[in-house]
């Protein structure tokens, strides 16, 4: 029953503007030298907070496996491989034990992963 629950939210979330970043989650992102603004257009957005909760579109999942099944049904309409971006924001101080396996799942449900970062001073 929770599973047809979850893929009807995912269905509203389809059919809603999801190309706009309106998730409003506050996350301290990590730095690297070799961050770029980009201007693509995101099928999904993924996001894990400080307290490690991840966020698919603004609403907040149980694990990387609804991640997985989240962003493969919001890829079901794409056709190409442009229409396939998944934004991935991360608080730096999660550690890779939790978000090894989200990206993970987004690369199996076949999304493309553009994660977000600060420029390192």
């Amino acid at each position: 029953m929770g599973d047809i629950a979850f893929l009807l939210i995912i269905f509203f979330l389809v059919c809603s503007e999801v190309s706009k970043d309106n998730t409003n989650l506050q996350v301290s992102l990590p730095e690297s030298r070799h961050v770029a603004k980009n201007e693509d257009t995101f099928a999904a957005r993924v996001a894990i907070d400080e307290s490690g909760e991840i966020f698919l579109d603004g609403v907040r999942v149980d694990g990387a496996k609804d991640i997985e099944w989240g962003v493969r049904a919001l890829l079901t309409s794409t056709v190409t491989e442009e229409q396939r971006y998944v934004q991935f924001k991360c608080d730096s101080v999660i550690s890779k034990e939790t978000f090894e396996p989200v990206i993970k799942a987004i690369s199996e449900a076949g999304g493309r992963l553009k994660a977000v970062g600060e420029l390192e001073n």
